[in-house]
């Protein structure tokens, strides 16, 4: 049977809610002496703290909540969320907190994920790309829970950490305007989340700022994965009026591009050029590397990270953060076929 803090009382000939004192750092001080022997009876003892009982006590479950976009299967599998899960666990290791992960929750169950983070199991929580209406979020910031938003755009007491994606649209924009490309296509993804329209914003933003055709901004959108980005490239490339630079608003969509132009036979760069956002390593595993936009994903979770666990520790709500990009220029874009 596991020993519990009866028996150390016990063997010590002390009340119980002194060695939980002494085991808790408090609420009431301890003496060192009194704490120091019931550490030494506790080693002795093997005992192993129950996490729930502490947690009652202390109010706290060192331990952040971490809910990942919803809306698709096979959501781990995402190069981008996988960054972003690695940048929470590291700072969690860091500052000592354990992480729980919750799947089970979409803009269409709100209530039950504020019922879910408030139950006491986690501290605060970390949203990734949240698709959440504003009665959603209005819903969970009543829970009083202290959460931050990676990838997303501002939300009133929810403090975000984020790319900026206007910057990271314009560069690429500019690059491939520069190389002489006039007639572009933007492969966007899900429009219900911040970052796919914002992207899509910036794009056509550009387009009207340089003059282009309407015709030369068309778009469609996708859901960020290859297979998303093989479908649509695969009609689009099929049509006689082709672009000659596709602009797509990850990587993954735009590796799945890639595999639509190699079985149409179209050749990348030389008749086709394609660019991605996010710089994850897929993007550089391809036979033809992609062109991109990186933005630091580990460092903006691990910010975001760091910034609840001062918010769950009393601190004020912290200040939105946006980081900025950088084009990384590979082999899958080119001068246009015609300007060679």
């Amino acid at each position: 049977m596991a020993t519990t803090i009866k028996d150390i009382a016990r063997e010590l000939n002390i009340s119980v809610s002194t060695v939980s004192y002494a085991l808790n750092g408090g609420p009431r001080p301890v003496p060192p002496t009194v704490r120091d022997r019931v550490l030494q009876v506790a080693r002795e003892l093997n005992y192993r703290p129950n996490r729930v009982a502490r947690s009652m006590i202390t109010r706290r479950a060192n331990a952040i909540g971490v809910v990942p976009m919803g809306g698709t299967h096979n959501v781990f599998l995402s190069p981008y969320l996988q960054q972003a899960l690695s940048g929470i666990a590291n700072s969690a290791n860091d500052l000592h907190q354990d992480l729980v992960i919750f799947t089970r929750f979409s803009a269409s169950d709100a209530e039950a994920m504020a019922c879910y983070l408030a139950d006491g199991r986690v501290d605060g929580a970390v949203l990734i790309a949240p698709r959440l209406d504003d009665d959603s979020l209005g819903k969970l910031r009543a829970t009083g829970i202290p959460c931050v938003c990676v990838s997303s755009v501002h939300h009133e007491g929810m403090p975000t950490f984020t790319t900026d994606n206007a910057m990271g649209i314009q560069q690429v924009m500019s690059y491939l305007y520069g190389l002489g490309h006039r007639s572009f296509f933007h492969l966007a993804g899900p429009l219900d989340m911040d970052d796919a329209r914002l992207r899509l914003e910036a794009y056509q933003r550009f387009v009207r700022s340089v003059g282009l055709p309407d015709q030369a901004g068309d778009f469609e959108a996708s859901d960020f994965t290859m297979i998303g980005g093989e479908t649509v490239a695969r009609d689009l490339l099929a049509r006689s009026d082709r672009p000659t630079a596709l602009v797509c608003a990850n990587d993954e969509m735009a590796v799945g591009a890639l595999r639509a132009a190699s079985e149409l036979g179209v050749a990348v760069p030389e008749q086709l050029s394609v660019t991605g956002f996010d710089m994850t390593p897929i993007g550089a595993a391809v036979a033809t590397p992609i062109t991109t936009v990186y933005q630091p994903v580990v460092e903006i979770a691990e910010a975001a990270t760091v910034a609840l666990l001062a918010m769950i520790e009393g601190g004020p709500v912290a200040p939105d953060k946006v980081f900025p990009t950088e084009l990384v220029v590979r082999s899958s874009t080119s001068r246009p076929q015609e300007d060679v």
